[in-house]
């Protein structure tokens, strides 16, 4: 047997780097005495002891770091005054009106409703002229309700049922008396009546201006417009809102054009641009659970820190609360006043502290350290060049809150990857009774029974080249856009049969109607209309017809195959 070679300090060495702890002892205070009265008192025994302690953890080193009693804020305030529509068309705005009101508002519709809607109201207002009994009668007649509701639409053909004959069509009377083409006995007669009725009807329902088009996209299936300025182009300032479709706008809605606003006609002169400067006194923040500054003084029990996620990977928590509890006296608030519809640029800041220094505070991201990271927490990106794009920010005039009335319109657009095709389902339609109804249902039809199995014979095998879907399903095709042989974009098609869509939405563009393939995900797209209705801070009330875009459920199958053979 070889002797063995080993070296005694190698083992120690291993010994030593494989540390076991067997054991461990907790310390913990032994209090001396059960009152602590006395050590609650925070005595100076003995004053020099404590001011060398101070020395030694630094107390008396200076920082020149003085408290702010003032500022003084330099900035340049634009108001947006001009909206931007796709087709290169704009109008005046003012803040007077919810921004999002001014461009989700659409014309509405003629339905049998709205006609027996207005005509009661203009029933109302005549009744008490003494020419109401001979010109109602003629009224009737010219005036009188031609609506169709579908077969399906019960509510409809109920509603025609209990006012035909009996109630005028009062949004063909609106147009006649829009458009001067009442006689020169009922324009007499009745100037007051019609007059009130026109007032109702405009103050009642808001709706765009004469020739103004909405900035929905169908093949975006989004709104797409944009603000700017008034003044000389190399003055104006224009934001572009290129895909809203959530419905609420704010800032984040908006991105920063470094280019001057496209339009027609010349922009007037003068500039509506003012620099601001403003002075604010200070003030310290403050939060739940804030450490107070008073000596022995608890704070609430609002926040608890002890609940912080201490695991590997809650680092940033841990930072987050000694940021809170440390550096939480070093923060200052200054508040800052600025007008609804009001894009601010602020330039500068000078803070005034008190030894008398000024110290000049720069945008976040404008300073020379910072030119290679420009991150900011309120920024308009730039849709040219996010570099060069100014450190705005834009007081959107949006409504803080809005009444959304039920559908009357819904589209649930969803990708059939086994017919490879994308189905628009009209989920909601709109009936003549003014409300939605299921489109499902208006698009029942009734489907003859199979014949009974014939056991004695052999059933006879029948060739089926396709299926169907119902009718409110209506299939986009994939087709190859022009000039390109790989990009696909989605066009609008119609089943053998089929009566076609009945809403707005799939119906308002005519044929051919394409949208753009990126824009209906796996997950799918549900587009909504309905009625909304908020009051606005000069407490008038808006009510409008809108749309707004949603993420859909997923996936679906349609039934569609084709080439089955079936029995007879």
């Amino acid at each position: 047997m070889p002797p063995l070679n080993f070296n005694i300090q190698d083992i120690l060495i291993a010994e030593y780097r494989i540390a076991v702890i067997a054991a461990y002892n907790r310390l913990e205070a032994a209090p001396r005495t059960a009152d602590f009265s006395r050590s609650l008192k925070a005595e100076i025994r003995d004053p020099l002891w404590m001011l060398t302690r101070q020395w030694q953890f630094g107390e008396f080193r200076g920082e020149d770091a003085g408290t702010a009693i003032g500022t003084k804020i330099w900035g340049e305030h634009t108001t947006m005054d001009q909206v931007l529509l796709p087709d290169n068309t704009r109008f005046a705005y003012t803040d007077a009106i919810p921004l999002e009101t001014s461009i989700e508002r659409e014309n509405l519709k003629p339905n049998l409703f709205l006609a027996v809607q207005m005509g009661r109201h203009v029933l109302k207002l005549v009744r008490s002229n003494p020419n109401f009994t001979t010109r109602w009668n003629v009224w009737l007649n010219t005036y009188a309700l031609n609506y169709l509701p579908d077969a399906n639409d019960h509510e409809g053909i109920q509603l025609l049922n209990a006012v035909k004959g009996k109630m005028i069509d009062g949004f063909k009377l609106y147009k006649d008396i829009k458009d001067g083409l009442l006689s020169t006995e009922d324009a007499t007669n009745f100037a007051a009546e019609f007059l009130s009725f026109k007032n109702w009807y405009v103050r009642n329902y808001s709706q765009p201006d004469e020739g103004v088009e909405i900035p929905w996209q169908p093949s975006q299936l989004d709104y797409k417009f944009a603000v700017t300025s008034t003044g000389n182009p190399s003055q104006q300032k224009t934001l572009t809102a290129d895909h809203y479709d959530e419905g609420h706008l704010d800032w984040y809605s908006f991105d920063q054009s470094t280019q001057a606003a496209g339009v027609d006609d010349p922009a007037p002169a003068g500039n509506n641009t003012q620099e601001i400067i403003s002075s604010y006194i200070p003030s310290a923040i403050s939060f739940n659970g804030m450490p107070d500054s008073r000596f022995w003084a608890l704070e609430d029990n609002q926040t608890d820190f002890g609940k912080i996620d201490t695991s590997p990977t809650g680092l940033l928590h841990l930072l987050f609360a000694e940021f809170g509890l440390i550096c939480s006296n070093d923060w200052l608030m200054v508040p800052y006043q600025l007008s609804v519809n009001t894009l601010c640029d602020i330039k500068g800041m000078i803070v005034t502290d008190v030894f008398g220094q000024h110290s000049l505070v720069r945008p976040a991201g404008k300073g020379a350290e910072s030119q290679w990271q420009r991150w900011t927490m309120f920024h308009h990106t730039g849709n040219n060049n996010a570099a060069d794009a100014a450190n705005a920010f834009y007081l959107v005039p949006a409504i803080p809150k809005s009444l959304e009335g039920e559908p009357v319109e819904q589209v649930n657009f969803l990708r059939d990857e086994m017919a490879n095709l994308v189905w628009a389902v009209e989920k909601v339609v709109t009936s003549h009774s003014g409300k939605g109804v299921s489109g499902d249902e208006m698009a029942f039809k009734e489907v003859a029974p199979a014949p009974p199995l014939n056991f004695e014979n052999p059933p006879e095998i029948r060739y089926i080249l396709g299926t169907t879907v119902p009718d409110n399903w209506i299939p986009f095709i994939p087709v190859h856009q022009e000039g390109s042989n790989t990009e696909i974009r989605l066009q609008r098609a119609a089943m053998p049969g089929a009566k076609g869509a009945l809403g707005t939405l799939l119906k308002e563009v005519n044929a051919p109607y394409y949208i753009d393939e990126e824009i209906i995900p796996r997950s799918g797209v549900q587009v909504t209309m309905c009625m909304q209705r908020t009051r606005w801070y000069n407490g008038k009330t808006y009510l409008w017809l809108g749309r707004k875009k949603e993420n859909g459920k997923g996936e679906g199958w349609s039934n569609l195959k084709f080439d089955q053979l079936a029995y007879q």
